[in-house]
């Protein structure tokens, strides 16, 4: 489809930049809004959404924008309902936005079975999975019996959404189920190690070994079972061998640690012999097993086969090594020389091995020689001389093995360590920093010169890559030098996009990624202080609208498009729009009718005060609630409760009235509470009341540092909004 419809970029690129000016339009203009007229435009937001979906479901060209307007409305449906947390000051960023966004989501994919939607359905599960276990601004723990219910039921659950994907035939999503699956195993049982169970220091251990025990079983039930079937894809064996090796090595060696002490050497080396010996079998297994089958499962299995164990090896290398070292010059001595001896001793020896069997240890002994080499150099830092030293060998080596994969390490060691060597001297000078944005300049021009001259070998597309992100670095933030680097960068990225040199995913995929990097980390810079944010954007949309008009019509064809249920769309727009006007109304209510309190804002570390466009609050009553759970003979009730405030006698200042500061009375269990309550939920002595996050317009951070108050609204009920800080 993109060979057939690349004319459309420029258009897409003109739609894209003529939406992000009309955000940029009101966002700017965003505070001097009054709330209505707020909530309106979230709510346009989420019916120009729905409206563009229609509009392209009409159209023969551009059918297929129909389906990315679909995805984009429920984007749309998360956004008015951040922005309306946003004006009422309730949490936006908290685990039932993402719950409420998955509804829409789920109902879309499962009727128009759109691949996107499936991606976007799993993703905002997972965020409000996570968020709810462990909120922000908040820091919760949880206990050994707590944790293994926890990850043990996450293990279960992503294992039916594993399963779920497969008889769906969608493989990726079945990767990152299962991907999951195996972080959440590794991440308990290398949070209570096998050392540890076996000694008794862990709460509920018995079930802890049995999970132990499980896991190494499957294992090696699952590699049995690969050597005799092959049914796995590459990937997911690529999967099971790196998370397995994160729960190897660790576990190998605490014990090892616990038994010799520091000398973690007797285990490491032993373990890497073990891990060389099995990589040698497996890619035997695999040559010989690949005969009957396509080239690309076998480049595909070794490519992560060898990946997996490599960067296992890598990590026991590298302490098994650095152990050995110690036993040699003892742990307080200088390592520098140690450290270039092991660099070359590793290279020389990854070097020598040609068997293709023997791929892992080639592979693991160069990367590990690689990391040496720069730890020789970071141990000299207060010298330039040994980054120029040591690019010498990787731009050799890199001519060595030209036409193999391997030139790849080599080639950007040495741009790094030239880089290093030269950024440092610059430094040590004290020259000015625009001269070293045109050393990453320079860097990048000659990367790409590099790229077309050797397009079709390794290093060529290495060096593609690194042209991306030295001129990525090489954007200044002001000053008429970073003009011209900018207009270079956009038409070096866009020469990529329109002018392909390749087809590959290994050179299409950078390009996209630098294009959408440039405007999501760059876009505040230079270009953007001489307009408008919003006009610039319109000219730049203006600009591709052009060149779609120009040369777009003629390299593009209409392409089929299967087409969704008008009606039920309707009806979710419909439950949208009705959702967000309702939760509007009622925090609208509650801001209106709610009697008015003061709360004492408690000191915040002002390190983590200012989070982006919110300030993260803390509470008196909070730390009460904190003091009485660990001080106190009666410790208040967990769960969900209800904090009964009464007057403290002080008073501040608001709209010309005084208002009075509330104080905790007592902390009861839900529906408990008499008189004026608050709403809230409590755990280990952590307080959570929803009214944490007071969102504040951009770079005003530091005038609402010095507040001392919270005037909040509450209900009947016990909810309550945050309205301002005094």
């Amino acid at each position: 489809m993109i060979t057939k419809k690349r004319g459309d970029i420029p258009y897409l690129l003109g739609l894209i930049f003529f939406i992000t000016a009309a955000v940029y339009f009101f966002a700017s203009n965003w505070p001097g809004f009054e709330r209505p007229v707020k909530i309106v435009l979230s709510l346009f937001i989420l019916l120009f959404c729905a409206a563009a979906a229609f509009f392209y479901r009409r159209s023969h060209t551009f059918a297929y924008l129909s389906n990315w307007w679909l995805f984009l409305s429920v984007i749309a449906f998360a956004v008015a309902t951040a922005l309306v947390g946003q004006m009422y000051n309730s949490h936006a960023d908290s685990y039932v936005l993402f719950l409420i966004t998955l509804i829409p989501a789920v109902i879309l994919a499962v009727f128009t079975r759109y691949r996107p939607l499936y991606w976007l359905s799993f993703l905002l599960f997972e965020l409000a999975f996570w968020l709810k276990l462990y909120p922000t601004g908040t820091f919760l723990t949880y206990s050994d019996g707590e944790q293994l219910l926890i990850y043990a039921g996450a293990i279960v659950l992503h294992g039916f959404f594993y399963f779920f994907w497969r008889n769906l035939q969608e493989q990726k999503l079945s990767f990152a189920a299962l991907a999951i699956i195996q972080f959440c195993a590794v991440y308990l049982l290398d949070s209570h190690l096998l050392y540890e169970v076996l000694a008794g220091n862990v709460d509920f251990w018995p079930v802890f070994l049995i999970f132990h025990l499980v896991y190494i079983a499957f294992m090696i039930v699952f590699w049995t079972a690969f050597m005799k079937t092959q049914k796995s894809h590459p990937f997911e064996i690529g999967i099971h061998l790196f998370f397995f090796g994160l729960y190897a090595v660790p576990n190998v060696f605490y014990i090892a640690f616990q038994i010799v002490g520091d000398f973690i050497f007797y285990a490491g080396f032993p373990m890497l012999l073990l891990l060389f010996a099995f990589s040698i079998l497996g890619l035997r297994k695999i040559a010989a097993l690949a005969d009957g089958r396509d080239r690309k499962w076998k480049r595909y299995m070794i490519a992560f086969f060898t990946g997996a164990l490599a960067f296992i090896g890598t990590l026991i290398a590298i302490f098994t090594l650095s152990s050995f070292t110690g036993i040699l010059f003892g742990f307080s001595g200088n390592f520098s020389l140690s450290f270039l001896v092991l660099a070359v001793l590793c290279i020389g020896g990854g070097l020598a091995v040609k068997k293709e069997t023997w791929l892992v240890v080639r592979m693991t002994l160069q990367i590990t020689g690689l990391i040496y080499s720069f730890s020789y150099v970071v141990s000299k830092w207060e010298q330039t001389w040994p980054a120029f030293f040591i690019a010498v060998p990787f731009i050799l080596l890199t001519g060595f093995l030209f036409q193999k994969k391997e030139s790849i390490l080599y080639y950007a060691a040495a741009n790094a360590a030239l880089l290093y060597g030269i950024l440092h001297l610059l430094a040590e000078n004290d020259v000015s920093l625009s001269v070293s944005t045109w050393v990453l300049f320079t860097a990048s021009i000659g990367n790409a010169a590099v790229f077309l001259s050797l397009q079709r070998q390794p290093v060529g597309l290495a060096a593609f890559w690194l042209s991306l992100i030295f001129m990525l670095y090489s954007l200044t933030e002001k000053g008429l030098d970073s003009l011209l680097l900018h207009i270079v960068f956009l038409v070096y990225i866009c020469w990529h996009l329109f002018k392909p040199v390749l087809q590959t995913r290994l050179y299409r995929w950078p390009v996209w990624a630098a294009f959408i990097s440039f405007f999501i980390w760059k876009y505040y810079e230079y270009a953007w202080l001489l307009l408008h944010k919003s006009l610039t954007f319109l000219l730049l949309s203006g600009l591709f609208f052009s060149i779609w008009f120009i040369w777009g019509q003629k390299h593009t064809a209409p392409v089929p498009v299967k087409k969704w249920s008008a009606g039920l769309f309707a009806a979710v727009i419909l439950a949208q729009s009705v959702f967000v006007l309702a939760a509007a109304w009622q925090k609208e209510q509650l801001l209106q009718k709610g009697d008015i309190a003061a709360l004492e804002l408690a000191p915040v570390d002002p390190r983590s005060l200012i989070q982006g466009d919110y300030v993260q609050l803390g509470y008196e009553i909070q730390n009460e609630y904190n003091d009485r759970f660990f001080n106190s003979k009666s410790a208040p009730p967990e769960g969900k409760i209800e904090v009964v405030l009464t007057p403290s006698g002080n008073s501040v200042s608001y709209r010309g009235t005084q208002i009075p500061v509330y104080e905790a009375k007592e902390f009861v269990s839900s529906g408990r509470g008499e008189g004026v309550a608050i709403k809230g939920r409590g755990r280990y002595g952590t307080l959570t009341l929803g009214i944490e996050h007071f969102f504040i317009p951009e770079n005003t951070g530091t005038q609402w540092e010095e507040k001392t108050h919270a005037i909040i609204r509450i209900a009947e009920n016990g909810d309550a909004i945050l309205e301002t800080l005094r």
